[in-house]
């Protein structure tokens, strides 16, 4: 087999941090006090079994039974190399109400908290409204009083993430639009018609966002191409920032285990800051994890007809799709790797739960059928209009269940996955391994040309060899390999 010798060059030059968040302390120290990943990804959740809060064609199921129609379970992932977390919905079913999934983490967490998200996969399908998002809970009030977060959050097909605050009356933002990249849609969180604050105060994301090396599609079809990305959410007395990093470009601090925002040199999606009382407004902070159908928001007939809604499905409403086409759901899923929370000074959570349950319990199941791909139907993006929020229901606790050896999603055919290990070294990602590139000649070994190269640069000379067993891979390097920016390392 030939080789073929790829020297990628010296990062010259660090940009300067753009729009990191600002807080008292100089460098807060933030440690992890929380985390869901694995094998234990749903032991640190409730199941909400209640009506849905926001009026969608649903029926949200327990863990028991989630579990028995392999609504949750685990994704074997070689691109990521992990074992992530499967969240998806009835297709097959002609129904009313469409079973799906609400989680709700039994942690609760304050002011001076990051989430970070490695999100592989989100629904992506008319009729489809889904979201990350966390949901304030103190007994006593009604929503929105305790706040409300909206990380990443669509519907229908839109490949725009719309992030957004809910809050009661007396937060609003006034945000200098040079400090984040997307478009703020109101300055009130608490707007709302007719009901306050279903509108809230909203940050429209750009289609592509920039990253320190790259583009990235925020949400939808796009986003699952790319393998997704890891959403970070920074809430500090001074306000709260959405970013969205490239899984195989976190900044080195948060690689690390020890994220430091100040450092960040990636623009903010979001950023939310002004006449608000952040440590107050929104509290006892749970992570919600959800897809519904139609409702309040994905339901209203203009929002329907904007999407394109009737032409494309041949339904005139978003109720009749849902109703009559199970099989548009059959890819309506969440993949996540994993949920890490970092709090400031290491301060735990409000509440803290240790799980019970113990996740060799679980079995196995065949996954090969949610990955059949068909081709999805995309419109124009419309403006996030008439949003609403979520709302606010009782928890309810049942059991769990795990995916072995499935595939990876469909539609996910692009370059594989890398991550940095530790500054100056990049991980390539085979279909069965990684094998660490380290200065000097090495061999790569590809299952197949399905996997392409990645294509970095690094602070060092990197030289990359085609071994034996890669068949195609001159002609997969050639199409592909190019350098760009490599900033694994801050210099810090």
């Amino acid at each position: 087999m030939l080789s073929t010798t790829i020297i990628l060059a010296l990062v010259a030059s660090i940009p300067t941090a753009l729009a990191a968040p600002t807080d008292s302390a100089p460098l807060p120290n933030f440690s992890l006090v929380a985390e869901y990943s694995g094998k234990d990804f749903f032991s640190g959740f409730d199941f909400f079994t209640d009506d849905d809060p926001t009026h969608g064609s649903v029926r949200y199921v327990s863990e028991a039974e989630a579990a028995q129609k392999k609504y949750t379970g685990f994704i074997d992932n070689k691109a990521t190399n992990s074992i992530n977390a499967y969240i998806g919905v009835d297709h097959t079913s002609v129904t009313p109400k469409r079973d799906s999934v609400r989680l709700s983490s039994k942690d609760k967490f304050e002011v001076g908290t990051i989430v970070v998200m490695d999100v592989v996969h989100t629904p992506s399908a008319f009729g489809s409204w889904y979201a990350l998002w966390m949901l304030g809970d103190v007994p006593g009030t009604v929503w929105p009083n305790a706040g409300e977060i909206d990380i990443l959050e669509a519907v229908h097909n839109s490949s725009t993430n719309a992030m957004t605050l809910h809050t009661q009356p007396g937060c609003s933002v006034n945000n200098d639009a040079s400090m984040f990249q997307g478009q703020l849609q109101d300055q009130n969180c608490n707007a709302g018609n007719p009901q306050p604050a279903t509108t809230g105060c909203s940050v429209q994301a750009v289609n592509q966002a920039k990253t320190r090396d790259r583009t990235l599609a925020t949400a939808g079809e796009p986003f699952n191409q790319q393998n997704g990305g890891v959403y970070v959410t920074v809430w500090m007395k001074s306000g709260i920032w959405v970013y969205l990093f490239a899984r195989e470009a976190l900044p080195a601090d948060l690689m690390a285990g020890s994220p430091i925002p100040k450092r960040w040199t990636t623009k903010p999606l979001a950023a939310f800051q002004g006449s608000c009382d952040w440590s107050n407004t929104f509290s006892n902070m749970r992570i919600v994890i959800d897809q519904t159908f139609c409702g309040d928001w994905a339901g209203k007939p203009e929002i329907w007809a904007s999407f394109g809604g009737p032409a494309a499905t041949g339904s005139a409403t978003c109720e009749e799709y849902v109703a009559n086409h199970p099989e548009a759901f059959q890819q309506a899923n969440f993949e996540i790797s994993y949920i890490k929370v970092y709090g400031r000074n290491g301060k735990m959570p409000a509440i803290k739960t240790v799980s019970r349950r113990d996740a060799n319990d679980f079995a196995d199941m065949d996954t090969a059928e949610r990955h059949n791909c068909t081709n999805s139907t995309s419109v124009a993006e419309t403006k996030h209009v008439g949003h609403h929020g979520h709302g606010h229901g009782l928890l309810k606790n049942t059991h769990s269940h795990r995916f072995a050896n499935a595939s990876a999603p469909c539609n996910t055919s692009s370059a594989a996955n890398t991550t940095s290990a530790q500054p100056s070294t990049l991980l390539i990602a085979s279909k069965k391994k990684q094998e660490p590139i380290a200065p000097g000649m090495q061999t790569c070994t590809f299952e197949s040309n399905r996997w392409t190269y990645p294509t970095y640069t690094v602070n060092v000379g990197v030289t990359f060899n085609g071994g034996s067993g890669c068949p195609g891979i001159e002609a997969t390097l050639t199409a592909n390999i190019k350098t760009v920016p490599y900033w694994g390392d801050f210099g810090m």
